[in-house]
């Protein structure tokens, strides 16, 4: 499963393992707790002082009418709504935050710390104070679509209200992983975004990628 992820997404192995980042196998392979989706994916930890707090399922080719992601019953464990990923070396000072877990790996996939925000529409008051106590300048890189866009200026603007002002990337189209699997040279062309969304900012411009 870490090889679909590997040639499929574009994320290397090293992420996945710094990550915890494994497979579930279906119900008839694999035993789970009352409350876990019954199906087979990637699972995408969310991990807290070592140990595993909650685990979203991916679902590496869903139906048409189906989600990609499946998440637990809150009987079983209460979605915290952000997830870390973190690089196999942190090259850079910036925090990116994404929708979603794959994002937040591919972000990490350049070495940069990142955090998932585990839906575009979770980004509330709880989670823009709890990414504002972060001590590194914020970097939001949402999807690119009509969702993506609202929840990034409202997350954007509860963060300029507690002081911590973000950077926002516009990706164009697609998401994070998208912008990824495009690139020749990933750790190259991420940098570069980020830091040519940092200068605008910084001169009162908009943002761009």
């Amino acid at each position: 499963m870490r090889r679909w992820l590997t040639n499929d997404r574009g994320l290397p192995r090293d992420v996945l393992v710094e990550n915890r980042i494994g497979a579930d196998l279906g119900p008839r392979a694999q035993p789970r707790p009352d409350g876990m989706p019954r199906s087979a994916g990637i699972v995408l930890p969310a991990i807290e002082n070592g140990h595993a707090v909650y685990a979203q399922l991916r679902v590496p080719h869903p139906q048409a009418d189906r989600p990609r992601y499946l998440n637990p019953t809150a009987d079983l464990a209460t979605n915290p709504r952000l997830a870390r990923a973190r690089p196999a070396e942190t090259r850079h000072p910036e925090v990116v935050v994404t929708e979603g877990a794959i994002d937040a790996l591919s972000a990490a996939a350049a070495g940069y710390r990142a955090v998932a925000v585990l839906s575009a529409t979770y980004g509330d008051e709880a989670v823009a104070t709890a990414l504002a106590k972060l001590p590194h300048p914020l970097v939001i890189a949402f999807d690119a679509d009509d969702a993506g866009h609202a929840g990034s200026h409202r997350l954007a603007s509860l963060l300029e209200a507690r002081q911590h002002a973000p950077v926002v990337l516009d990706l164009g189209s697609g998401d994070l992983n998208d912008a990824m699997r495009r690139s020749d040279n990933w750790t190259h062309d991420m940098e570069r975004s980020v830091d040519l969304a940092m200068k605008q900012t910084a001169a009162g411009f908009s943002v761009s990628r």
